[in-house]
C-alpha cells in the first residue's frame, strides 16, 4: 500500500542533497496564437512511425469548440511548426450553448524519436474530413477471440469482431478516418464461470488508420438483484491476430468486482505519449487548478515507477496501493479533490505518474461496490438507481431483496469500503483518455455512494416522501467527509457520462437533487449559526466540536460544482465562504487567525446549541483548549494545506477577493508544511487561485 508518508519517504531518499532536490515540472505546450485557436498540447515520442494515431480525451471550455452537427465538431490540428496533423473529434458531451464540452481525440502523429517532444495546437476551424475508416478492409484477417474456462473445463467462446461490425452500426463510441471504436458486452456462460451467472464479458474494440487493433476487455462478476449469482472461478484468455494477448487464470472473483486489460496488435508502432495543459483543463472546470509551477519531487515519481515495474502490479484484482480498508484515516495518497498521483499526472504530464493512475483505475474494478442492473438504463442494462429500487440498501443490514442486494458483498473481499474515506480513482484517468471502462468504474462508484447510504423512512419512495434529494441524499445525517466524497463522485459521474449515456439521467437528477436539498436548508442553518454561519451540520464523531478540514474536503465538491455552471452548488458556496473565508478575518472579533486552520473548532455550546458569533467560537476555542494562538500547535498535519486549497478553490469559483487575501496571507504565514518544498513532495492539496501556477505555454 503506498501512503502519503511512503511518498514523502521516497522523495526524501531519491532526491539529490538540501539545496538541489531534482523537480520535475510540466513541459509548456504550445502557445495557441491564431485566430481559432483553443489548447496546445506536448506530443512526446516514442519511438513509432509517422501516421501513428493517438487517442485521448480533452475537455473544453463553453464556447470555444462550436457544434458542427451530426455529433461533431470544427477542429483542426497543426504541429508548433504549422504543419497540419490529421484530427478526429467525437463529441461525447456538450455546454448548453451545444459547444463541445468534452470530446475523444485521435491525432495521426508525426514519428517522434523516445523522448523527443513536438507542441501541437488544436484550432476550431474547419478542416477537409479524410474518407471514412474502411472497417470491412481494415477487419479483414484480423481476429479477436475472448475464451472463459472453468476449473472443471467447461468452455464459452466468443467471437469480438462480428459483435464489433454490429456494434459500430449502432452505437460507435469513435466513427472516423482515424478511428472507430464500440462496445460489445455478453453474459458469460454459468458453467464456465465457475457456476454463477453474474460474470459478463464487457470489451471495448478500436480500429485505427494505422492498423492496430485495440481490445480493452474487462471480465465484471458485477450482476446484482438477479439469482444465481456469487462468486466466480474461471481462466481467461484472450487472442489477438493469433497472439495471445491476455491470458490469466481467476481462481476467485467475488461478486460485485471486475477487472480489466487494455491490449492492442500494433504494427508501426506506438503512437506518441500526450501531454494536456492542465491550466486549461482547469479553466474548462475538469479539475482543480494545480500549482503548475511548484514541481514534484523526482523521488516520488520514482517511487511510482518501481511499484508498477513490480511483479505484483500485473496481478488481476490487486489493490496497487489503493488502502483496503478505507476506514483508515490520516494522510492518503488516494483522497482528494483527485488521488496524489493523478494531481502529479496534472502537474507534471509524467507517463510514470499516468501509468500509476491508470492501474489504480484498473484496480478500483477490484472493490466490491459494482452493482450492475441488466435491465436497469434505459431498459438494457445500468448500473443500479432509485428508480427502479427506491427500498434498496446496500448494506448488509438491507435484509433481503429489494431492501437488500439480492446476494450480500462477501465478507472475504479483503476490501472495506467507507464513503466518508472513498477515493476518486477515474474521474481523471477517464477524462484524459476516453478509456470508456474506466467511466464504467466511475459511473458505478457514484451509483453505490447512493445506496450504501441507509434509506430514511422518508427517503425513497415511502409514502409522503416529497422535496428536493428525496430518495438519493448523501448529505444528511453522514459525515460532512462523507457528503462532500459522495457528492464529488455524483458530480464527477454525471458531468463526464455522454449526453447520451443512459445512466446520465438519473446520476445528473441525483447530484441536482442534493445540492438543491442543502440549498433549501441555508435559511435555517443561518438562522441557528448566526454571524459565524456557514459550515454544513453533520456527524462529527466529537461533542461541541466540528473539524474545519471536512468542510475545506465540501468547498473543494462545491467550488467545481459552481465553476460548471450549477447555480445551487453556487449558492451553496457562496453561503460556505462566510464560514471558510471569515475564519481568517475575524481577530478583531475574538476569533484567532491562526485557529482557522486548527484540527478542531469549537461550534457548539454544552446545551448543543451553535456558537452564533465568532467571539463566542473564539472564546470557546481557548477555553477547551483547542486555540492555536499566535502559533500553530493545534495544526500538526495538512489543515493549513486544505485551509490553503479550499480558499483557492472559493477564490477561483466566486471570484471573491477576501478568499484572495485569505489565501495570500495564510501562504505566508509560516503554517506546518506550506512552503513550496512541502508541496513539491506531497502535491495532492496543491490547489492555487486563478492567476496562479506558473507559465501557461512555451514558444
Amino acid at each position: 500500500m503506498m501512503r502519503r508518508r511512503d511518498l514523502l519517504a521516497a522523495a526524501a531518499v531519491c532526491a539529490a542533497p538540501a539545496g538541489a532536490v531534482a523537480q520535475v515540472r510540466a513541459v509548456a505546450p504550445a502557445c495557441p496564437s491564431q485566430r481559432g485557436d483553443v489548447v496546445g498540447l506536448v506530443l512526446e515520442g516514442t519511438g513509432g512511425s509517422a501516421g501513428s494515431v493517438a487517442v485521448f480525451g480533452q475537455a473544453f471550455r463553453p464556447g470555444d469548440v462550436p457544434d458542427a452537427g451530426a455529433g461533431r465538431a470544427a477542429l483542426s490540428a497543426r504541429l508548433s511548426d504549422g504543419r497540419p496533423v490529421p484530427v478526429q473529434v467525437d463529441v461525447k458531451t456538450r455546454h448548453p450553448d451545444g459547444s463541445a464540452r468534452w470530446a475523444v481525440i485521435a491525432l495521426a502523429c508525426p514519428a517522434l524519436a523516445r523522448g523527443s517532444r513536438q507542441g501541437v495546437v488544436l484550432s476550431a476551424t474547419a478542416a477537409a474530413p479524410g474518407p471514412a475508416l474502411d472497417t470491412a478492409a481494415a477487419l479483414a484477417g484480423r481476429q479477436a477471440i475472448v475464451t472463459v474456462r472453468s476449473p472443471g473445463g467447461a468452455e464459452w467462446r466468443m467471437d469480438l469482431l462480428p459483435a464489433f461490425r454490429a456494434a459500430l452500426a449502432e452505437a460507435p463510441w469513435q466513427a472516423g478516418p482515424l478511428a472507430v471504436a464500440a462496445r460489445v458486452s455478453a453474459a458469460v456462460s454459468p458453467a464456465a464461470a465457475g457456476g454463477v451467472a453474474s460474470l459478463r464479458l464487457v470489451a471495448d474494440v478500436a480500429l485505427r488508420a494505422d492498423g492496430s487493433l485495440w481490445v480493452e476487455a474487462w471480465f465484471r462478476n458485477d450482476v446484482a438483484m438477479r439469482p444465481n449469482g456469487g462468486e466466480a472461478a474461471y481462466a481467461a484468455q484472450l487472442v489477438l491476430d493469433g497472439r495471445t494477448a491476455l491470458e490469466t487464470t481467476i481462481p476467485k472473483q467475488s461478486q460485485y468486482t471486475a477487472w480489466g486489460r487494455l491490449v492492442g496488435a500494433v504494427r508501426s508502432g506506438t503512437a506518441p505519449w500526450v501531454r494536456h495543459d492542465a491550466a486549461y483543463l482547469a479553466d474548462a472546470a475538469a479539475v482543480a487548478r494545480y500549482d503548475l509551477a511548484t514541481g514534484v519531487d523526482e523521488g516520488v515519481l520514482a517511487r511510482m515507477a518501481q511499484s508498477v515495474a513490480a511483479p505484483g502490479w500485473a496481478v488481476p484484482l490487486a489493490p496497487r496501493g489503493i488502502t483496503q480498508d478505507m476506514g483508515q484515516t490520516g494522510g492518503r495518497a488516494d483522497i482528494g479533490p483527485a488521488t496524489m498521483p493523478q494531481a502529479v499526472w496534472l502537474m507534471t504530464g509524467d507517463p510514470r505518474a499516468a501509468a500509476y493512475s491508470l492501474g489504480q483505475a484498473e484496480a478500483a474494478g477490484a472493490i466490491p461496490w459494482h452493482y450492475w442492473d441488466p435491465s436497469g438504463g434505459a431498459g438494457n442494462g445500468g448500473w443500479i438507481d432509485t428508480r427502479r429500487w427506491p427500498r434498496l440498501w446496500s448494506d448488509g443490514r438491507g435484509g433481503p431483496a429489494p431492501g437488500g442486494l439480492m446476494q450480500p458483498v462477501a465478507g472475504d473481499t479483503g476490501w472495506k469500503v467507507d464513503c466518508a474515506h472513498q477515493p476518486d480513482l477515474n474521474f481523471v484517468p477517464f477524462l484524459l483518455t476516453g478509456r470508456r471502462a474506466l467511466l464504467d468504474n466511475l459511473q458505478a462508484q457514484a451509483s453505490w455512494c447512493v445506496v450504501s447510504q441507509w434509506p430514511a423512512p422518508a427517503a425513497r419512495g415511502a409514502p409522503g416522501a416529497a422535496g428536493p434529494g428525496e430518495g438519493v441524499n448523501v448529505v444528511r445525517g453522514n459525515q460532512v467527509r462523507g457528503a462532500a466524497w459522495s457528492l464529488r463522485q455524483l458530480e464527477n459521474a454525471s458531468w463526464a457520462s455522454p449526453d447520451a449515456d443512459p445512466n446520465r439521467p438519473w446520476l445528473r437528477s441525483a447530484a441536482a437533487g442534493n445540492w438543491a436539498w442543502i440549498r433549501a436548508q441555508i435559511p435555517a442553518w443561518t438562522a441557528a449559526q448566526g454571524e459565524a454561519h456557514g459550515w454544513i451540520p453533520g456527524e462529527y464523531g466529537a461533542s461541541g466540536v466540528l473539524p474545519p478540514w471536512q468542510q475545506d474536503y465540501f468547498a473543494f465538491t462545491a467550488a467545481i460544482t459552481a465553476r460548471r455552471g450549477d447555480e445551487a452548488a453556487r449558492a451553496v458556496l457562496t453561503w460556505m465562504a462566510n464560514f471558510l473565508v471569515g475564519r481568517f478575518g475575524a481577530a478583531d472579533r475574538g476569533f484567532a487567525r491562526n485557529d482557522g486552520a486548527a484540527y478542531l473548532v469549537a461550534n457548539l455550546s454544552s446545551s448543543g446549541q451553535a456558537l452564533a458569533s465568532w467571539a463566542a467560537m473564539g472564546e470557546a476555542m481557548r477555553a477547551r483548549g483547542l486555540s492555536n494562538g499566535s502559533g500553530w500547535g493545534k495544526s500538526e498535519g495538512d489543515y493549513a494545506q486544505l485551509a490553503l486549497a479550499s480558499l483557492a478553490s472559493v477564490s477561483d469559483a466566486l471570484g471573491s477577493e477576501k478568499a484572495a487575501q485569505a489565501y495570500a496571507w495564510l501562504a505566508g504565514a509560516g503554517a506546518p508544511f506550506t512552503r513550496a518544498q512541502d508541496f513539491a513532495r506531497d502535491p495532492v492539496f496543491n490547489i492555487v487561485p486563478r492567476g496562479r501556477g506558473g507559465a501557461r505555454c512555451g514558444p
